[in-house]
């Protein structure tokens, strides 16, 4: 089996409408912890810093939906095919990789389940 090689940093000019990417943005810097107080024993409370990376999904499809230079405005692929967004992006901080076809359709195959919407019950 041949691999595809893989190409990270789509230049710009080589977005177009419609094209899905993974964003991948640069690992940000450490920030020291705020401490709240001390506890009780006198160790330190310490605030987990907001700003940290962990809400972030590496491979995520981004559908891109508009460019204006430096900016770029981004869908998000959800399970099913629906796009939710906006997110913009500085194309100057962050990099773009292109995705195979095959895996934004694995993505969009997944059907979300319908509620179910339960009777309510009459008396009798």
């Amino acid at each position: 089996m041949q691999k595809k090689r893989v190409s990270i940093g789509i230049a710009p000019d080589d977005l177009n409408v419609g094209d899905f990417v993974a964003v991948i943005e640069p690992k940000q810097p450490r920030k020291p912890k705020i401490i709240m107080g001390r506890d009780h024993d006198g160790d330190p409370i310490v605030m987990m810093n907001p700003n940290s990376n962990q809400g972030r999904s590496a491979g995520v499809p981004h559908k891109v939906l508009g460019l204006s230079w430096p900016w770029v405005v981004f869908g998000v692929l959800v399970p099913g095919g629906e796009v939710d967004g906006p997110v913009i992006h500085d194309l100057r901080k962050v990099k773009c990789m292109r995705l195979d076809d095959s895996y934004v359709e694995a993505i969009k195959s997944f059907v979300k389940p319908e509620p179910v919407l339960e009777e309510p019950e009459m008396p009798f």
